[in-house]
């Protein structure tokens, strides 16, 4: 998702594009799906020269566009929330890998008509899913 589909979204939305709400959106880009905290967020754009956005800043603008669909939050009930950008690819669904330990979770893509096949489910067309795998990554063995 491109910073002109944030400003075309927010302009429908009546809200306005703001440097911070542009910062945000482009470390979700960056991050190139992996899930991210609010603190993970926060973190890397305090890491920046010259940015000295507030932690509260950062939650009005996660929190707005989660409301408009950018983004979307995903909650492991294990800690805080992460989030991440919506996709715009209806084949593919997620898989995550989640450390029970430290909580760090990893995102895969799995074709939807591999998992169609490995499924014994012949009454039943698979539309989309998610899935989730906890263990302990490599760190916290």
């Amino acid at each position: 998702m491109s910073q002109q589909i944030l400003k075309k979204v927010l302009r429908d939305k009546k809200q306005r594009m703001t440097a911070q709400r542009e910062l945000i959106l482009k470390v979700f880009i960056e991050s190139k799906g992996q899930l991210m905290s609010l603190d993970d967020v926060y973190m890397y754009i305090r890491r920046r020269k010259n940015h000295k956005t507030s932690k509260m800043t950062v939650k009005r603008s996660i929190d707005l566009l989660e409301e408009i669909g950018i983004i979307k939050k995903i909650d492991f009930e294990d800690g805080p929330p992460r989030y991440e950008l919506v996709e715009e690819f209806a084949d593919e669904a997620k898989v995550l890998l989640i450390c029970e330990n430290c909580g760090k979770a990893i995102k895969m893509d799995l074709d939807i008509e591999k998992l169609k096949s490995i499924l014994p489910y012949e009454n039943m067309e698979i539309k989309d899913f998610d899935l989730k795998i906890y263990g302990l990554c490599t760190e916290c063995k």
